[in-house]
């Protein structure tokens, strides 16, 4: 079996995947800023640019400000947050 060139990365955005796909509330709002902390430095050695992309849309424009929002609430604003991270044309 292949190994994946950037295991860190595709874990966060697929924590934040899983809870705008109906994942977990709690579970995702305890556990994704010590996720992404702890994987951040590793994300950056698989991909800087790509990482910092992850910091900026995912953890500061959305999950750090918005993370004590209502469930539905925060699950709008991270899916927005991603469909930005996916769209930028910086890619």
């Amino acid at each position: 079996m292949r190994r994946k060139k950037t295991p860190n990365i595709d874990f966060i955005v697929g924590m934040a995947e899983e809870f705008v796909n109906g994942g977990d509330y709690w579970n995702f709002t305890l556990d994704f800023m010590h996720n992404f902390i702890e994987k951040y430095d590793a994300m950056c050695r698989e991909d800087e640019v790509y990482a910092d992309m992850i910091n900026y849309y995912l953890f500061q424009k959305a999950f750090d400000i918005h993370h004590d929002d209502p469930e539905d609430k925060l699950r709008k604003i991270m899916k927005k947050a991603l469909k930005e991270l996916k769209f930028d044309d910086i890619l």
